[in-house]
């Protein structure tokens, strides 16, 4: 909580099931709109709520439905900071020193914490995907800086060889999850004032003890050891552990990379380094049905075992949810060696053949032009979509994040190669997310647009949520008349199947997530759950921002929730 400028940590978002469970101040008002005129536009919920800042949703808001109206392209998904400039650190609090700035997010003129514009998915199991992000822009290669990876071509940290400061490209493969990390702590939506560097996080953090203002389990899985004997935080400080964890190289030195030290110069590399290092313990493999995988045959029901059947067959879910971690997003699908490698072909909506991003697919869940997800470019200008850098090479021009192949013969089926002007369906396309523990981290979609399994079902039974227009349907984007995948099809499923299907993927649920028994274990934390009072009229604190509601997640340890009489987590479920 000490990282975020007024107390937001990266677990804020992420602390049930690795996922965000609150109900309150949770709309974005669809800032990824292509249409300039309709980001900062709110709508009124589908329960002809006001909805807006801080609204607090009802189940009613997600009454599906298959005429989606074309103004609702608000979003569900997390509050972070308010928005505010930075000035510099404040010694005498955890808070930063920052200047408050207007807002789309205030009500009545004071201002709310400001929504993240897609939904927050989990971080557990997250370090099997290939990239990270639903628009897939955190890289596989880590830079120590952002999470551009390769295609920032000034990225460098330093360090001091012979006893000389050196500047240093640093190249980390299958690193996306530090790419990812590095991103919200000084990203103004998520955890920062404007204008705030790693440096400046650097130089607040490395005296201070961590989790100085939360209880530690003494039981807690990592940081038991560390406790300190208050029972609050841990008993060295920052730079203990920095200098513990890393190469002397990095940190010890006086020499100053312009007016910082080394140690405040290379945060970022220490930081994304430690949160992917931390991540890649939170891996969920004891379901139900990993048990039933390796021979337990009554580990799964009847009609569970119907719903796998469905699954895999009748449902398609499985074209795009395979293997062990159930995303074709995942590190070992997307080799360039194995089928389909990092980009491939299909027959999108209109029978025609397109280049796509393996594990990214437009499923119509919303028109392409209130967010293009994968469709974007980086600050740099270059693609986030592979296949579309593919095409760069097809042309003799350079790709942003390389390939690590000859760009001649790069190509995706034998004798096949990509054209230059060959049509691709990247425009409207995110992530395919992991199903495990899908039970507890609604709502669902990158837009936070389904309330439970049953409407997810709903939505692919019907054959998604696009509508046909001239041209083509609401997924098509530019040239592209239409960018849908091909299995979002009519399914036909019965009420039975239905429900079974529902059924097999709650079996999919690791116990020890439900109960945050080790490694998904954590120290007390405490959560802004919106404002005082509601949609209408807030309080203002005195400082121009909304008094908050205080949500508190409890620390546990080793053992989880049930040494302390705590209830395992639910499903997300506003009344």
């Amino acid at each position: 909580m000490q990282v975020g400028s007024d107390g937001v940590a990266c677990a804020t978002c992420h602390f049930h099931a690795g996922a965000d469970h609150r109900k309150r101040n949770q709309i974005n008002p669809g800032l990824n709109n292509q249409d300039p005129e309709r980001r900062a536009r709110f709508e009124a919920t589908r329960s002809d709520g006001k909805g807006g800042p801080n609204y607090a949703l009802v189940a009613s808001d997600w009454t599906f439905r298959s005429d989606f109206p074309a103004d609702a392209d608000d979003v569900i998904s997390s509050q972070g900071v308010f928005h505010a400039r930075f000035n510099g650190i404040a010694s005498e609090s955890e808070k930063d020193d920052c200047t408050l700035l207007p807002d789309v997010f205030q009500v009545q003129g004071v201002n709310v914490r400001r929504v993240e514009p897609r939904q927050t998915p989990t971080v557990i199991n997250a370090v099997f995907n290939f990239r990270n992000f639903w628009d897939g822009r955190a890289s596989n290669h880590f830079n120590g800086v952002n999470p551009f990876g390769r295609r920032d071509p000034d990225a460098a940290v330093h360090a001091v060889r012979d006893g000389v400061l050196v500047r240093e490209r640093v190249d980390l493969e299958n690193s996306s999850l530090a790419s990812q990390a590095v991103g919200p702590p000084i990203n103004p939506f998520e955890m920062s004032c404007e204008g705030r560097t790693y440096a400046d996080i650097a130089a607040k953090l490395l005296p201070r003890r961590p989790l100085a203002g939360q209880i530690v389990d003494p039981t807690d899985s990592i940081l038991g050891e560390l406790r300190d004997s208050s029972g609050k935080g841990l008993a060295p400080v920052y730079r203990e552990l920095v200098e513990e964890a890393f190469v002397d190289a990095y940190w010890r030195s006086d020499q100053r990379v312009g007016d910082r030290s080394l140690v405040e110069a290379n945060f970022s590399l220490f930081w994304g380094l430690a949160i992917q290092l931390y991540e890649a313990t939170l891996v969920s493999d004891n379901s139900r049905f990993d048990r039933f995988a390796d021979g337990d045959s009554a580990a799964l029901s009847d009609e569970e075992r119907a719903g796998l059947a469905i699954f895999q067959g009748k449902g398609r879910c499985i074209n795009c949810h395979h293997g062990p971690e159930f995303t074709s997003a995942a590190i070992r699908l997307q080799r360039e060696e194995q089928v389909g490698g990092l980009i491939s072909r299909m027959r999108v909506g209109d029978g025609g053949a397109a280049l796509y991003d393996r594990g990214y697919y437009n499923i119509g869940v919303r028109p392409s032009e209130e967010d293009i997800g994968a469709g974007g470019v980086d600050p740099f200008g270059h693609p986030f979509s592979f296949a579309r850098q593919g095409k760069l090479l097809a042309a003799g021009e350079g790709a942003p994040d390389g390939f690590g192949i000859d760009p001649a013969s790069f190509e995706i089926e034998p004798g096949v190669p990509i054209a230059p002007l060959e049509r691709d369906a990247v425009d409207g396309a995110f992530k395919v997310p992991t199903l495990r523990n899908i039970e507890l981290t609604g709502p669902y979609f990158h837009n936070g647009g389904a309330l439970t399994l049953r409407q997810v079902v709903e939505f692919y039974n019907r054959g998604g949520g696009r509508r046909e227009r001239e041209g083509g349907d609401t997924t098509g984007f530019g040239p592209n008349g239409t960018n849908l995948a091909p299995n979002i099809q009519p399914l036909g499923l019965t009420e039975d199947e239905k429900k079974a299907l529902v059924a097999f993927l709650a079996t999919l649920t690791d116990e020890r997530v439900r109960f945050e028994e080790a490694p998904f274990d954590h120290p007390q934390l405490f959560v802004v759950d919106g404002h005082f009072w509601n949609e209408w009229t807030v309080v203002d604190d005195g400082t121009g921002r909304a008094r908050e509601k205080i949500k508190e997640v409890p620390a546990v340890g080793a053992g989880g929730r049930r040494p302390k009489d705590l209830p395992g987590l639910a499903p997300f479920n506003p009344l």
